[in-house]
């Protein structure tokens, strides 16, 4: 059974002050996020870019190849798993379909909220809007031939994850629990270029822009971000670039309708989720 992994933590502190059950260090990824607004420089739900975006945005060279997903999530009405810190996201990579993947993540607002915890796929720090947050990731790769992301057989998707038993460790019982009671949300659609920006001292690093709404439109919302990654190593460099990015954006001046996690909007916009 797996343990609570915020007692654990709450336990580990009382034993030692530095004592943790995931080191500080262990998060080696940093992930930034800069959300934007794109005024009328792209319609809705746009599947390329327009010479408008390219102009307004013109501190970026982005690639014009996209990128496309669909995202929907998994819990029960009373979020269960969210309950527990626990996110469970079902992604069709459409573009490239051997990509798509169930992500299992945990999440904690500071390193001391993570239990005993490994073979995970990354931990990671999301900075957005001088926020952050941690996580530590499992993805276990699936076909688009067995599951359809837009009517998710729960079951299925629990089935794939079972055959991980450090996933299973760590969603197991709460399936058990509520199997009769889990759903998904809506889906989101993602169309996505990457690219690189024209300031030379960061003309290396690969950015992202990323657009996402609801894949049957309804409700009409969009939200629209530039992002990064790199390793705990590069975080000097990799502030400076944020800082730079964050204030060209500014310059942009069109700001973003939706900001925050998209997760928790997309269980907000979901019918039958608390």
């Amino acid at each position: 059974m797996r343990n609570n992994l915020f007692l654990i933590g709450a336990i580990n502190l009382c034993l030692s002050a530095s004592a943790y059950a995931l080191s500080p260090d262990a998060f080696t990824q940093l992930e930034y996020h800069v959300n934007t607004g794109v005024g009328k420089t792209l319609p809705y739900a746009a599947d390329k870019q327009t010479d408008a975006f390219k102009k307004a945005f013109s501190f970026i060279n982005l690639d014009d190849d996209i990128s496309v997903k669909l995202v929907t999530y998994i819990d029960t009405a009373d979020r269960a798993f969210k309950a527990d810190n626990i996110q469970i996201r079902v992604r069709e990579h459409v573009t490239k379909p051997r990509k798509s993947k169930i992500t299992v993540k945990l999440r904690a607002a500071n390193p001391e909220g993570f239990g005993e915890v490994s073979d995970y796929k990354k931990a990671e720090i999301d900075f957005t809007n001088d926020r952050s947050a941690y996580s530590v990731s499992y993805d276990v790769p699936y076909s688009p031939a067995d599951i359809d992301v837009k009517r998710v057989d729960i079951e299925s998707v629990f089935n794939i994850l079972k055959k991980d038993d450090t996933v299973w460790e760590i969603v197991g019982p709460i399936y058990e629990n509520n199997k009769d009671k889990l759903q998904q949300t809506l889906v989101m659609r993602t169309h996505g270029w990457e690219g690189s920006l024209k300031d030379p001292r960061y003309e290396n690093l690969e950015i992202d822009f990323q657009l996402w709404t609801p894949y049957y439109r309804k409700p009409r919302v969009t939200f629209t971000e530039f992002s990064f990654k790199g390793h705990a190593s590069d975080k000097s460099y990799l502030e400076e670039a944020y800082n730079f990015l964050n204030e060209e954006v500014n310059k942009v001046n069109m700001p973003s309708e939706n900001n925050g996690s998209k997760t928790s909007a997309t269980f907000k916009m979901s019918k039958g989720f608390n």
